[in-house]
């Protein structure tokens, strides 16, 4: 039987045991996600190719790039975080000459998780910005709306970085060798750290006052919704968008509550499962645009603009890659009419 070096309680063993169970389903679950985008990487490269590898380069490009790459970066790190050889919480006296890492690893356990959230909370605000990007340009002509966005933007950022000190300053690193120690413990394990879920609840805010204003540009032209593809795209794809953020959220926030369920809370917070759905789904968000963008034989920017969301009307000819642009004349009386609204 093996010794334990620390006496604990049945009930505080049994718990212990739970959250490096905990752990360890995190791994497993963010390889899984990792796997995840992976495959989606692999089969939108061809797109990303088409319309971000070539042309000018600008804030939108640039936070696109960052969305593809930077999750899978933080993915790769915090997975190789929870696969290091033999880390423990304190530094051992001995080093073990099979494993340079044996020594290293209880220096870097903590800093490193946090490291890993802290570039997912980055991650997440370059998913932001490419979101506050698209609602500066719906509303290009309504700079106090522009100015709220932005406004909006900077406050979600900093409230996420308020909890997130808040929460993983009291981070707590779980290790086999502090129990068993003659049993092999295989990568940085951390225990759910206090009140985590209000670090993404800004983020969740932000998210819904945004695609409440892409509502609100399209109800303003809803006299244009039913023949206006250019908006039926909008909302289509920023209600998905929508859609996947909330039960993302929803799901993390609500797994990372169950605090007397380490096999529930642990991979619900580690496993970065938000991060991944969401930087998949802001991808296809901008792919769709882009693709919409090569149909009209223009640019994105062109695409949001708050003068030809109102104003085009096009449908899919009969040939491949004809457009049939409709056009409305109005009365004198109509057109002001029309201005008013």
């Amino acid at each position: 039987m093996v010794k334990t070096s620390t006496t604990l309680s049945p009930a505080d063993l049994r718990r212990w045991v739970s959250s490096l169970e905990g752990a360890e389903a995190a791994k497993i679950m963010s390889i899984a996600c990792f796997s995840l985008a992976v495959y989606e990487y692999m089969i939108t490269l061809d797109e990303e190719i088409r319309h971000f590898w070539t042309g000018k380069w600008n804030a939108s490009r640039v936070l696109f790039l960052l969305n593809r790459y930077l999750p899978l970066s933080i993915m790769i790190f915090a997975i190789t975080c929870y696969s290091i050889p033999n880390p423990s919480a304190q530094v051992s006296a001995q080093v073990d000459s099979c494993s340079l890492l044996s020594y290293i690893a209880p220096l870097y356990c903590k800093p490193a998780i946090q490291l890993a959230f802290l570039l997912n909370i980055i991650a997440i605000v370059v998913i932001q910005g490419i979101l506050v990007i698209r609602i500066w340009y719906l509303f290009q002509s309504n700079r106090p709306a522009q100015i709220s966005i932005i406004i909006g933007f900077l406050i979600s950022v900093l409230l996420s970085l308020v909890f997130f000190y808040l929460s993983l300053n009291r981070l707590e690193i779980l290790s086999l060798a502090l129990l068993f120690p003659k049993l092999r413990n295989e990568g940085c394990k951390a225990a759910r750290p206090p009140n985590f879920w209000h670090m993404y609840l800004p983020s969740l805010v932000l998210h819904t006052i945004m695609y409440i204003m892409t509502g609100i540009r399209a109800l303003r032209n809803r006299r244009f919704l039913t023949n206006a593809p250019i908006l039926k795209r909008l909302l289509r794809d920023g209600g998905l968008f929508y859609f996947v953020v909330l039960i993302s959220v929803g799901l993390t926030a609500i797994g990372s509550m169950l605090e007397q369920y380490p096999l529930i809370n642990i991979p619900s917070i580690y496993s970065f499962f938000l991060l991944t759905t969401t930087s998949v789904a802001m991808s296809r968000l901008m792919f769709s645009i882009h693709s919409l963008a090569d149909k009209l034989g223009s640019n994105s920017a062109w695409l949001l603009n708050s003068m030809e969301l109102s104003r085009v009307r096009w449908r899919n000819g009969a040939h491949e890659g004809e457009l049939l642009v409709e056009i409305t004349t109005y009365a004198n009386g109509d057109v002001e009419n029309l201005q008013r609204s």
